[in-house]
């Protein structure tokens, strides 16, 4: 996603295929900042809970960082998926906290 290629994020599977890059994208080409590569400690404020009843699936919240800023009010919304030993991670949306 720092690269801006959201366009990929749909052809890899890891973004529902009825929506766009660019519907994706849109928080982020509307933001002041660059996006920049999350740091370790982006996982600290991460925030994530369990879907229920699917025992296998979590729903996450993740801050996303900019180049200039550091964090910012950005946050990148996701389903993690654990099915047999594989976990696969479907990016639900990017909206502004």
């Amino acid at each position: 996603m720092a690269d801006g290629d959201w366009e990929g994020l749909v052809r890899d599977g890891m973004a529902p295929a009825h929506r766009s890059g660019e519907e994706l994208s849109y928080w982020v080409r509307s933001y002041p900042e660059r996006l920049a590569p999350l740091p370790p400690e982006a996982w600290e404020l991460s925030d994530h809970g369990r879907v229920e009843p699917e025992l296998d699936t979590f729903w996450a919240v993740l801050p996303l960082w900019t180049v200039n800023a550091g964090p910012s009010d950005l946050s990148l919304e996701a389903t993690v998926r654990e099915q047999s030993a594989r976990v696969t991670v479907q990016v639900d949306g990017v909206h502004v906290l």
